[in-house]
């Protein structure tokens, strides 16, 4: 497989990802938007619902974290990394994606390993398995895996380096950034 066709690949699992985690957002806004009327108008709160919204946002979290990380939008100490020697920033640039690689691969592995223990359990509102809302972990881990594939084929097995991120300059009138 080609570096276009794997980043196409990682393309077409973001635009699948991103209305997944939409999706989720919404109905984490519904439910709360009920559970709050439910309970200061109706005085009677649903059962459910705060233990539902935790699960949600690890799912949105993890779902989120994977589509920032093939956009390349996670903080980043690029700052110092530009201030180093013009041979150790190559260096930092070709080794951190393997590190990511490395990371996300274990937290995968550990988190299947974690459903496999856990999979009997049963939630206490909800009555699910406790294995639907870990599975987050691993599944959002394995898609920062791919996508951290990607960045090492794109950035690290290149000959060109990254340009070195300039800071935004202010201008004399309010301190606005000139970008």
């Amino acid at each position: 497989m080609t570096k276009e066709k794997y980043r196409s690949f990682c393309d077409s699992c973001v635009k699948w990802l991103f209305p997944i985690a939409m999706a989720i957002c919404s109905v984490m806004l519904l439910v709360a938007i009920i559970h709050v009327i439910m309970r200061y108008v109706f005085k009677s709160p649903l059962s459910w619902s705060e233990e539902f919204l935790r699960f949600a946002i690890v799912w949105f979290t993890m779902i989120s974290a994977a589509i920032l990380h093939h956009n390349k939008g996670h903080i980043g100490l690029i700052i110092f990394r530009d201030m180093l020697p013009r041979k150790l920033r190559a260096f930092c640039i070709r080794v951190v994606p393997f590190m990511a690689v490395i990371a996300t691969a274990s937290v995968a592995v550990n988190g299947i390993l974690l459903l496999f223990k856990t999979y009997k359990q049963i939630t206490p509102a909800l009555n699910i398995s406790v294995a639907i809302p870990y599975a987050a972990i691993p599944i959002g881990c394995f898609f920062m895996t791919l996508f951290g594939i990607g960045h090492i084929l794109e950035i690290s097995l290149s000959d060109k380096l990254p340009e070195k991120k300039t800071v935004p300059e202010t201008t004399e009138k309010g301190g606005e950034c000139n970008l």
